[in-house]
This record gives structure tokens, sequence and C-alpha cells, in this order.
């Protein structure tokens, strides 16, 4: 939790100094992946779905069509690793992750506005698990297979062999979306990660979270 009121901390001054600013809760579905090499060879894992939910604020540049918008989100990050043909594991990462991006944006005859940029991400491990699921039966039996989850614990953040990962993450976010006039918006965002999150690297192997967004604000005058 310190590190989540760390980050809130960090967001405050841009809050109480600005001015002609907006202020929106935000939400939506996230599919994470993990790219790069283990033992050298590539991972060729799969998506895991989740969710994000955060907090944001827009200020205006000068007299531009560009703004400043930085938030703060709970988002979930991770993926499903096939290990073998009968087992899986499902890595799911939660983080505090603070972002802050600049924007352009081009408003519309009727009111909207598209918005495309982009910025630097930090991101603050939170408790997280990793879930074995295994086949439910004989994975050469002419029955339907299905994976079923047969046990879990928690990941370990650090810098140790033992470790799972390096905690915090940081990367950089694209976005692109559009706002109505009523204060509703729609937008995508794919966040590349940029550090190497094994604890212990071993030749030229790397782990770099990845994800995108599909998010929807509510967006209110700060008067």
């Amino acid at each position: 939790m310190k590190k989540l009121f760390f980050l809130f901390a960090f967001l405050t001054p841009f809050a109480l100094l600005a001015q002609k600013s907006v202020v929106g809760v935000t939400g939506g579905i996230t599919m994470a992946n993990q790219y790069g090499t283990k033992s050298g060879a590539l991972i060729k894992d799969d998506q895991k779905i989740g969710y994000a939910l955060g907090l944001v604020m827009e200020t205006p540049i000068a007299k531009s069509n560009f703004s400043f918008q930085p938030g703060i989100f709970y988002s979930q990050k991770g993926r499903i690793e096939n290990v073998s043909f009968k087992e899986q594991r499902h890595w799911s990462l939660r983080y505090a992750e603070l972002q802050a991006n600049v924007l352009y944006n081009h408003k519309c005859s009727k009111g909207g506005t598209f918005f495309a940029g982009g910025g630097p991400t930090l991101a603050a491990d939170l408790p997280s698990f990793v879930e074995t699921h295994l086949l439910d039966t004989d994975p050469v039996s002419a029955h339907q297979n299905e994976f079923v989850a047969s046990g879990s614990r928690s990941v370990s953040f650090g810098t140790l062999a033992a470790s799972d990962f390096k905690g915090p993450d940081w990367g950089v976010n694209m976005t692109i979306g559009y706002r109505t006039k009523a204060g509703w918006s729609i937008g995508y965002n794919y966040v590349i990660g940029l550090r190497n999150i094994i604890p212990v690297v071993a030749g030229d192997d790397a782990t770099r979270n990845h994800f995108m967004g599909l998010r929807i604000s509510y967006w209110v005058k700060n008067k």
C-alpha cells in the first residue's frame, strides 16, 4: 500500500496546480503478454485477459491543441505460460501504474474530440499470484480435454534467484481515442515494457511486460 500512496502523492500537485482541468474515472479490459527470450528461445505464450481501473486528470498546455494527462491505474498484466502440452501457468501480475501522457487533440464539428499521444509509465508491483492449470483427462484420450486449476501461490518480486520477477516495472504508453461533448470517452492504449524483469539474467535472456487495453472514461470539469 505504501507504493500506491507514493504514486498518489506524486500525482496530487498536478491536480492542485491545474487550471481549466478535467478529472475522470476510467476502466476497461486488458490483454497482456510477456515477450523476450527464455533459455535462448523466444517466449511464445498466450495472452492473459484482465482489467484496469483508474483516476485521470487532463490539463491544457498553454493555448494549443496539446494537453497533459497524468493518471494512476490498478492494472493487471502477466501471461499464460505453456509449460508443456498438458500444463499451463497463469501469471496474474498486479500493478499500481502511473502514466504521464502528452496528447494532441483535434476538435470535431459536433463537439467531440479525437486524441492521440503517449508518455512514460512507472508501475509498482502489488500482491500477485500464479495459478497452475492441468488437463482434466488423459491427453491421449478421445474425450475433450480442458485445462482446470490445480493450485496457486503468491508471486515473488525481487532480485534474488528464487524470485519470479523484478519489481517495479516501467515503460512507454501509447494511446488513441475519442471524447464526446457529454464527457464520455473511449480509448485504446498499448504499454510497452522497457525493463527486463528477469531477477537474475543469464546470457541474453529477457522478459518484458506488454499489454493493450480498451477503456471507457467519464470526465468532470474541475470547478
